[in-house]
């Protein structure tokens, strides 16, 4: 009977143990994680010239990246400067295309530009170099945490080290569980009448945190030792620690779980695990009993007591020398700021988020372990962000508006990349993204195009062409009129088209609006990019009445600020997936949808608008660099927009409130007083406009009449657009007066509109 009842219960257990093995080798042979997706921010590539990046903006790259600046270079990740001199060691990174590894490298800087980049381990020049991206976020798995998976072999030594030190001095020793331990442990819990002390080994641990419940029970117990037997019985200890080092519990983001070392290491030092020093090791490894307890966000003073106690442990134990530990015992914990690290841009998020389900077909939630490279450059982020936490509410306190709002959206105007955005007057608000979804009348920053329009047709219409301004009215298919009027309620008879856009006349574009037609007006805006469903067929869109969202109004402008190619606006470079496969790429595309002339004659008279019209005081302030730019204010005040365009970006600004209400702010006083203070954190680069070959310079006198050479009655010079495509004016002519036929030229204005 007896022996019976012994073979029943040892297959009941063999069996059970059967049971267990399967469930153990299911998990852990197949998906263990959902692991977490990153987004990165955009590859930064290093180019000496005229066009580089100077020494500052470079500084500021390596900071964000959390290079640590260093006296002598000796590690990834670290940096130097002496006077025109940056030495880093860049770290290794897999980059959509490749892998490439660490470079000791050093930039040569020359009147504050990069002028020569090398290796310093073999002396050799580069052409070109590369940075690796900013991590900007790593999203969380749908079971609410977050992982950076790292594989046994790149764990450093000490840190491996340190923890079993401290946590399973006999990890190699024992087959999953330490007897003694384990009685010590229950005679001290026994003596003290409560649990004080555990006797659990690291693969106890994993398997408490891979498989069972914190709740605590004899049968909890029972299993978890079983199963840590299988477990070490068919796995190799490596295998057990690479799962304990990417598994361990290591604190909270929020509502979010911070999971292993690797990600710990960012979250806590904002570098990867390898970069870190036995200190840093020591308190990382001291959190392991207690996250929360020794949280150095919460607890530093509890975090570094723990941490001296991990270092005495390793001193006692000879890992490291009397000095060392009274040395490392003195040093601060030396954390980053509880947030520095992912620093949230919900706005930019958003967009990737709303970009990546549109062109991948599935939402981000879909997928695991995948990287997703961006535009996103943390330069122009960080300035765009700065400009309005400081700006909003200098504006809200003049004029007393607490629910003053603003949007902004940076874009590259070559690529159509989206660099920086920002949704809401609160940047890290997570809620309404205003550069997405806010539908804006535009007032004034319509004009342009009313003006590109025009000048797209250079047998008709030409900068130094005169416009009506005389008061008009249009009938409107109900049978009632539609009566603009000029903001200061003058009419000067006709004013050139230049002057017309430089100081944002509302009669002259209006009745040019009318010469030109409506249906060839709104078939530009729909060339630009604007969907029908956007734009209706009345008179007043000559005057801005369109309704249009900030990244709706970022690709018209790229479009202008390009000479005319259009490259469809992404915040998408390339998608990999968790087994390094490219997924997805953006290939850049160009799509040539304006005339290179008319582009380049609006983007001039745009500059003009900067240096003497409704923008002259950021011309003022930012005269080097010959920006062109726009504003825009909608009726009562109530929108005030400013486009900005340099050398490299075009940066569109609304400000405007929620329920509709004026701002009492014009355009001037407003939104281009952000952009301003944008530029003060972010150098524009110079905006030089180079002509196409069949725009010839002319200067112009006060009755619109063009001349080749300059006397006293010519104060100013324009492009024109010459449809015999041949030089007119050469260096032996003498004055000489250049007609174009002002029949075609001048509008008729009192045309029949009725």
């Amino acid at each position: 009977m007896f022996i019976k009842v012994f073979f029943s219960v040892l297959l009941l257990i063999l069996f059970y143990g059967f049971y267990l093995y399967v469930k153990i080798n299911q998990l852990i042979n197949g998906k263990i994680w959902n692991f977490s997706n990153s987004i990165y921010g955009r590859i930064v590539n290093l180019e000496p010239g005229n066009n580089a990046y100077s020494q500052t903006e470079i500084l500021n790259i390596l900071k964000d990246t959390m290079y640590r600046k260093v006296d002598c270079v000796m590690l990834p990740g670290e940096y130097s400067v002496k006077n025109n001199v940056i030495e880093f060691i860049r770290r290794s990174f897999d980059f959509p295309d490749i892998k490439e590894g660490e470079f000791y490298t050093q930039l040569l800087f020359e009147n504050n530009l990069l002028k020569e980049i090398k290796n310093l381990e073999n002396d050799r020049h580069f052409s070109f170099f590369r940075l690796e991206p900013k991590l900007i976020s790593i999203l969380s798995s749908p079971q609410g945490e977050k992982r950076i998976f790292v594989s046994r072999d790149k764990f450093p030594k000490m840190l491996v080290k340190t923890l079993l030190s401290v946590e399973d001095k006999h990890f190699y020793e024992h087959d999953g569980i330490h007897i003694s331990s384990i009685i010590r442990a229950c005679l001290a819990n026994i003596t003290a009448g409560r649990a004080i002390q555990g006797g659990s080994t690291l693969t106890q641990q994993l398997v408490k945190n891979l498989f069972l419940t914190n709740t605590r029970s004899v049968l909890r117990k029972i299993n978890e030792i079983y199963m840590a037997l299988i477990l070490d019985c068919f796995y190799t200890k490596d295998r057990i620690l690479e799962l304990y080092c990417n598994e361990v519990y290591l604190g909270q983001d929020g509502d979010e779980q911070i999971r292993g070392f690797p990600l710990a290491s960012i979250y806590y030092f904002g570098c990867p695990i390898n970069e870190l020093t036995l200190d840093q090791y020591s308190l990382l490894v001291g959190m392991v009993k207690g996250p929360s307890l020794y949280n150095p966000w919460n607890h530093p003073i509890s975090a570094l007591k723990r941490r001296n106690l991990v270092l005495l442990s390793l001193y006692n134990q000879e890992y490291i020398t009397k000095k060392n530990y009274q040395d490392l015992s003195k040093k601060s914990l030396n954390i980053q700021p509880k947030g520095n690290i992912f620093s949230p841009h919900p706005a930019f998020i958003q967009l990737v988020s709303e970009e990546f389900k549109k062109k991948i077909k599935y939402p981000i939630e879909h997928f695991s372990g995948i990287k997703i490279f961006t535009t996103f450059d943390s330069i122009s982020q960080n300035a765009l962000e700065k400009a309005v936490e400081i700006g909003v509410p200098i504006l809200k306190k003049k004029k007393q508006l607490k629910d003053l709002e603003t949007a902004m959206i940076v874009i590259d105007k070559f690529t159509g990349e989206v660099q920086a955005l920002v949704g809401s007057a609160t940047p890290k608000f997570h809620g309404y993204n205003r550069v997405l979804n806010a539908r804006r009348s535009i007032g004034s920053l319509s004009k342009p195009i009313t003006y590109l329009t025009a000048l797209s047709q250079p047998n008709k219409y030409h900068l130094n062409t005169w416009i009506s301004d005389r008061p008009i009215a249009i009938k409107l298919d109900n049978g009632e009129y539609w009566i603009p009027k000029n903001n200061n309620f003058y009419f000067s008879g006709k004013v050139m088209l230049l002057d017309a856009l430089i100081h944002s006349i509302n009669i002259p574009t209006v009745n040019l609006s009318v010469d030109i037609g409506f249906e060839k007006l709104v078939d530009h805006w729909l060339k630009l990019g604007i969907s029908k469903n956007h734009i209706s067929l009345f008179p007043s869109i000559s005057l801005g009445a369109i309704n249009l969202t900030p990244i709706e109004i970022a690709q018209v402008f790229q479009v202008i600020a390009n000479s005319g190619d259009k490259s469809s606006l992404s915040s998408l470079r390339s998608v990999i997936s968790d087994n390094g496969q490219v997924f997805y790429q953006t290939l850049p595309q160009l799509e040539h949808v304006e005339s290179a002339e008319a582009s380049y004659l609006t983007l001039y008279a745009m500059q003009q608008v900067v240096n003497n019209g409704t923008a002259k005081s950021l011309g003022k302030n930012f005269k080097e660099f010959s920006l062109a730019g726009k504003t825009g204010t909608t009726n009562n005040l109530i929108d005030n927009w400013f486009v900005g365009i340099d050398g490299k970006q075009v940066v569109i600004t609304w400000i405007g409130r929620d329920n509709n209400e004026t701002t009492k702010l014009y355009s001037a006083s407003g939104a281009m007083k952000i952009y301003e203070r944008y530029l003060q954190y972010k150098k524009p680069k110079p905006l030089v406009l180079i002509p196409p070959k069949n725009i010839n310079m002319f200067y112009v006198d006060t009755l619109g009449r063009l001349f080749c050479k300059k006397d006293h009655q010519h104060h100013r010079i324009i492009p024109i657009w010459n449809l015999k495509n041949k030089k007119i004016c050469d260096a032996d002519t003498e004055l000489e007066y250049y007609s174009i036929d002002k029949k075609k030229n001048i509008l008729s204005w009192f045309k029949s509109l009725f």
